[in-house]
């Protein structure tokens, strides 16, 4: 609220000392002939923050949080206090500094509200803060030196500076001091919890570029020189920098032990024995994307598939599990979800308390949007603006996706390598990992995982990062944001080397789904197991939004023609990857039910809620929701048979699967 207050007040002192000095800088006619502020002018200002405070009041009001309405409602209050009186702080400055306007004395061009308030602006005025031996010396030098090109609008015919200007200095200066200020107090906690909202940083940075550009504006403008001119030519100019790119890290000289998609399969088979299999019988996961909702849903499936198979006895979920194929915000949730994978107890594996699970479920819903938002206000304008200042490899990786990074890995405590995950896959008592990027030149699947692709291919149609950088490693919270890179919010990266490299995006571009990577994982690890040696299959697909929420068909008129090609490349690209995921898990199990008589299974755990956000934050509300729909499986009758299948899969014990669920959808 201080800073959206501040904000507003900007654009009235900006905007009021561009109509009073417009005449003399512009040889306009002069639009405002008088400088007084009156309190309904500030009140006028100040409407464009009401709504806000309106929005966020009543969305509190509807999620409760740790902090009860009442106090956040008195915070907000004390915020636009604190905005009036570093206001009001500035305008005292501004008169001690500025000469005495002869015509009206301060209290009476300033008609603000509080009439003590008055009384200081007088005093004020009364005091001179700087008292020069000769104040009209620095005047008249500057009425002698200064071209009428530079003191046209911001000196009187006295060679004094503006009043209006004095103010836009102090305030401009007050500005600057509470963004550094901020800026400096999170740059000091990257990565760590922090209660300044997100829109506060996005605020404080239009605060500042108000104030910049429009001083800049006042300047050109008398030349005829559009404020866009010199913008784009000096970042235009900026971007030849290579600097001025955003890269992340890799770690060179790794020696990476090589998975096989057939030995992961076997050896988890084995961990599994069925009695209609003895090769046992391993689950497979895909989870789609879709922002926070995603990251939410995906991590409260995998747990509470978790807590329904550990009901029976002999049955584990997540030992079960031989690979995860992840996508955006899908990504978020498997990595909180993998990390649970360790060596701690008695034997290495998943071992999970049911608070631990919970602890899951809170991690991949808790937003990092905060710190993102910041890395735009602080670090993103001087890449963009003076890139070649930036020569350490360490400035050239610090970014909004390296604070995204930071988030996650210090809320799940998570340091891991992708190789460090590579640890117990051919074992069995770890999972292999999928994160699906795409490649932005390209359009190519480019896969960071802890088992390895081999297509025979010279021209391979999916490049993953053994292929593409051997010996080379990345941290799994790299992994993650690189497959999670939801456009504007995490940027497209490229590996910070030597040479040109691709930039990659998020994975959602290619397969929202992660069916077609892991689809070809599986086909291989099949392929490349001895005949007679292949377990049976459980596919399990998790979707965090509806996907057969289609909008009904509308009249339209003409202007729709405008947008059309754009609205149907958006529509179809979604449902293009469904209907091929669906065809090509129809066709492998075709394949290798006929070939090796082999049970392959599917299972779908899919949000039907509606108005699901596709967003970085979620209410507590929507919070709630993921946890409804939930329970909603676990009780509804049609989505109850792919739980029912998930705990038949994972009991050792059981022989059959309802065959309900033996069709891909």
């Amino acid at each position: 609220m201080f800073v959206a207050l501040m904000l507003a007040w900007s654009l009235l002192v900006v905007s009021r000392v561009i109509l009073l000095n417009g005449e003399e800088r512009f040889g306009i006619d002069q639009w405002m002939p008088q400088d007084t502020v009156k309190g309904r002018d500030l009140l006028l200002a100040s409407l464009p923050t009401i709504p806000w405070l309106v929005c966020a009041s009543v969305e509190k009001w509807r999620n409760f949080g740790s902090i009860s309405w009442l106090t956040w409602f008195a915070a907000a209050v004390g915020g636009a206090l604190l905005a009036y009186i570093a206001g009001f702080v500035g305008l005292v400055f501004s008169i001690t500094l500025a000469p005495r306007y002869r015509r009206l004395p301060a209290e009476k061009r300033f008609d603000i509200p509080f009439p003590y308030s008055k009384k200081i602006l007088g005093w004020a005025e009364e005091f001179r803060l700087i008292r020069l031996q000769d104040p009209d010396r620095l005047a008249r030098w500057a009425m002698k030196r200064l071209p009428a090109d530079l003191r046209s609008g911001y000196l009187d015919y006295e060679g004094h500076l503006f009043p209006g200007h004095w103010l836009v200095l102090i305030l401009m200066l007050i500005s600057l001091v509470v963004y550094f200020g901020l800026g400096a107090f999170r740059g000091t906690r990257i990565g760590m919890p922090t209660s300044v909202p997100a829109i506060t940083y996005v605020l404080i940075l239009i605060m500042v570029l108000t104030w910049i550009l429009s001083v800049m504006a006042f300047f050109l403008d008398r030349y005829r020189v559009p404020l866009l001119l010199p913008i784009v030519l000096f970042s235009t100019l900026a971007g030849q920098f290579p600097q001025s790119d955003h890269y992340f890290a890799l770690r060179d000289g790794v020696a990476i032990t090589p998975v096989s998609p057939a030995a992961t399969l076997a050896s988890h088979g084995r961990r599994q024995p069925r009695p209609s299999n003895p090769n046992g019988g391993v689950v497979v996961v895909a989870t789609a994307g879709g922002g926070i909702q995603a990251a939410g849903w995906t991590a409260r499936v995998l747990t509470g598939l978790q807590e329904q198979c550990s009901e029976q006895p002999s049955a584990n979920f997540a030992e079960s599990v031989a690979a995860i194929s992840a996508v955006s915000g899908g990504a978020v949730g498997t990595l909180f979800f993998m990390n649970q994978y360790n060596t701690s107890g008695a034997l290495p594996g998943f071992h999970a308390t049911q608070g631990e699970l919970k602890t899951i479920v809170e991690q991949a819903e808790s937003p990092a949007l905060s710190g993102v938002a910041w890395a735009i206000a602080y670090l993103d304008p001087g890449r963009m603006l003076l890139p070649y200042l930036r020569t350490s490899e360490e400035d050239k990786i610090r970014d909004r996706g390296f604070v995204l990074e930071q988030t996650w890995s210090n809320r799940g405590s998570i340091h891991a390598y992708l190789s460090n995950w590579r640890e117990g896959v051919v074992e069995g008592w770890r999972p292999a990992v999928i994160f699906n990027a795409t490649i932005a030149e390209t359009g190519q699947p480019f896969l960071m995982s802890t088992s390895d692709f081999d297509t025979g291919q010279q021209v391979p149609t999916r490049q993953t990062l053994t292929r593409a950088y051997p010996n080379s490693d990345i941290p799994v919270v790299t992994a993650t944001r690189l497959a999670a890179s939801f456009p504007f919010v995490s940027p497209a990266s490229r590996p910070l080397t030597s040479k040109p490299e691709y930039h990659l995006v998020d994975g959602g571009y290619y397969d929202n789904f992660g069916v077609d990577s892991l689809a070809a994982w599986l086909n291989q690890g099949l392929t490349n197991l001895p005949t007679g040696k292949l377990p049976d299959v459980l596919f399990i697909q998790i979707r965090s939004f509806p996907t057969d929420a289609f909008p009904g068909a509308v009249n339209k008129g003409w202007f729709y023609q405008s947008y059309a090609p754009g609205n149907a490349l958006l529509s179809v690209r979604t449902t293009a990857q469904l209907v091929r995921d669906r065809e090509e898990l129809a066709l492998l199990k075709e394949k290798w039910a006929a070939q090796e008589r082999i049970r392959m299974e599917f299972a779908t755990f899919e949000f039907s809620g509606h108005k699901a956000p596709l967003s970085w934050e979620l209410t507590q509300q929507q919070k709630d929701e993921i946890e409804h729909q939930w329970q909603t499986t676990l009780t509804d009758a049609t989505k109850k048979k792919d739980l029912e299948t998930v705990r038949s899969f994972c009991n050792p014990q059981s022989r059959e699967l309802p065959a309900s669920a033996s069709a891909p959808r």
